[in-house]
């Protein structure tokens, strides 16, 4: 879900006059000799949301459904639209027009040349684009193939803001969609153009049903809990081997990919599990982007995000309204549910942050610690809800806070055999019945349910104390975060429930991880 719009008046049916004939008829389609009797008492109203949708942001290759109709067949809407021009003649009636709406992405507002404008700009009896596609578009990361449409619901529907859904329903490729039928004035408006884009970059559809979220490729999680111990083995074994032969950092990342929020109370956001590595070989700097590129054969939605300088000062991370279009331009952090963000702080370098630099730094410490984006509505600023994992690569301690870095203890010999390891963790994960096994395991136990067991209670209690005892800096939310760790692990291995066992193993990991730190001076 991109935008949002008001509710809207539209007719359910009207009445129709035939002004060459004078017969009046209750019609829903209208022919160019006919107009619509607005003030007719037969004429019955509803409501009509529109929504703006693109395609999921970070969705990887894998994750996308897999088309039953050839390729050699398949017809995008551009070419669809052209097809159908094509195929009428001159005096051939079009449907019935839909008014619309759209979202946006501030890069390029104003057209630089005829190809920004899209296929339509070529029609005549258009109306002249002086907004560029991306502006239209309004994707918050690149996305190449990506599409975007205006969707007009007639029912209720409660929806929220980056929302994944499935719609069923009759898209529309009409030309006139496009078309201002307004002064020249309103006709050259930002607004009214960003609102009326081309139908052959923005098509309208009509919502008969709409679904949430069902990939069929992830199943329930109770269906993996059985095979999740051989799965998990398999995993960790890449992950380790590509972490330079470290086990507990690999059994930290796979906490974290399969982390997600599954409490939240004031500000605290329970479940997502950040992450840190550092120490990793600086004679390797192609690591970072070689691990991303293996975990995007694992998890469903990812994106990376390069923290240099520049797009530190310069990215537009949130959403912020644009009052000149009248509506919300999109943000690089305008993630649905359970996307990874991966943040390679590697080729970051020292030099002036701008204001701007700190607003950015400021959102994403938010985004790590309470789950939350503030979009920008220019004079306040409104929170929304987010439950993206993040996961920093950075060769020291990042500068962005983090509660859970892992030190890299890398293995001398898997260093020096490290382009042979990323070849053979490649071809491990050829392994097509493997493969899906580790993806299903990752993106299914994100949301399993799980239960702190009684008799578990009174062990934490206890080694809460001791902890207080040896360490008072160790606060409850230390506590929570080791809680945090010790579900993801229990879940990991298979388990719906904390068991002593799995909570004494989860400290030990963790004294482990802290036993790591650079001690303070």
């Amino acid at each position: 879900m991109g935008n949002l719009f008001g509710s809207r008046e539209c007719f359910r049916t009207c009445m129709i006059l035939n002004i060459t004939s004078r017969v009046i008829k209750l019609l829903i389609q209208l022919q160019p000799h006919e107009h619509v009797l607005v003030n007719s008492n037969s004429n019955e109203t509803a409501e009509r949301q529109t929504w703006i949708v693109i395609s999921i942001p970070g969705l990887n290759d894998w994750a996308k459904e897999s088309s039953s109709i050839p390729k050699d067949q398949m017809v995008t809407p551009a070419e669809s639209n052209m097809k159908e021009r094509s195929k009428r003649s001159l005096d051939e009636t079009h449907d019935e027009p839909m008014d619309c709406s759209e979202p946006v992405k501030k890069k390029e507002k104003v057209v630089t040349n005829d190809c920004d404008a899209g296929p339509s700009q070529s029609q005549n009896s258009e109306t002249p684009r002086i907004v560029s596609q991306d502006h239209i578009l309004n994707f918050p990361i690149p996305n190449k193939n990506g599409k975007a449409c205006i969707i007009k619901v007639y029912k209720e529907y409660p929806v929220k803001l980056n929302e994944v859904i499935d719609i069923v329903g009759f898209i529309s490729l009409d030309p006139n969609l496009s078309e201002i039928h307004d002064s020249e004035e309103m006709a050259n408006d930002p607004e009214c153009q960003t609102h009326h884009p081309p139908a052959s970059i923005v098509p309208r559809l009509h919502a008969i049903k709409i679904l949430k979220e069902n990939n069929p490729r992830i199943p329930e999680a109770s269906s993996i809990f059985s095979k999740a111990a051989s799965v998990r083995d398999d995993l960790r074994m890449v992950l380790s081997q590509l972490l330079f032969g470290d086990e507990i950092a690999a059994d930290y990342m796979i906490c974290h990919l399969i982390s997600s929020v599954y409490l939240r109370k004031d500000c605290l956001s329970l479940g997502v599990y950040p992450l840190n590595i550092t120490n990793f070989p600086k004679k390797y700097a192609s690591f970072t982007k070689d691990l991303y590129e293996i975990l995007k054969q694992i998890i469903a939605k990812s994106h990376l995000l390069d923290i240099t300088l520049e797009n530190l000062n310069d990215l537009n991370l949130v959403p912020k309204k644009d009052y000149e279009c009248n509506r919300l331009t999109s943000g690089v952090l305008q993630l649905s549910k359970n996307t990874h963000l991966v943040l390679d702080e590697t080729n970051l370098t020292t030099g002036e942050v701008s204001t701007f630099g700190r607003q950015n730094y400021g959102v994403i410490t938010d985004l790590i610690q309470f789950q939350k984006l503030a979009y920008d509505f220019k004079f306040y600023t409104m929170e929304y809800e987010t439950d993206i994992p993040v996961l920093i690569l950075s060769e020291f301690k990042s500068f962005i806070p983090c509660p859970n870095r892992v030190v890299l203890r890398p293995d001398p010999e898997t260093v020096n055999v490290y382009p042979q390891v990323l070849e053979a963790a490649k071809q491990f994960l050829k392994d097509e019945t493997r493969l899906n096994d580790i993806r299903q395991y990752v993106n299914s136990l994100k949301n399993a349910k799980f239960d702190f067991a009684k008799e578990t209670a009174k062990v934490i209690q206890d080694d809460f104390v001791r902890l207080r005892q040896a360490d008072k800096s160790f606060s409850a939310d230390n506590l929570h975060s080791l809680m945090v760790l010790s579900r993801l692990m229990s879940l990991s291995h298979g388990l719906n429930s904390l068991e002593p066992e799995m909570w004494k193993r989860s400290l030990e990991m963790e004294m482990e991880r802290i036993s790591r730190l650079p001690k303070r001076n």
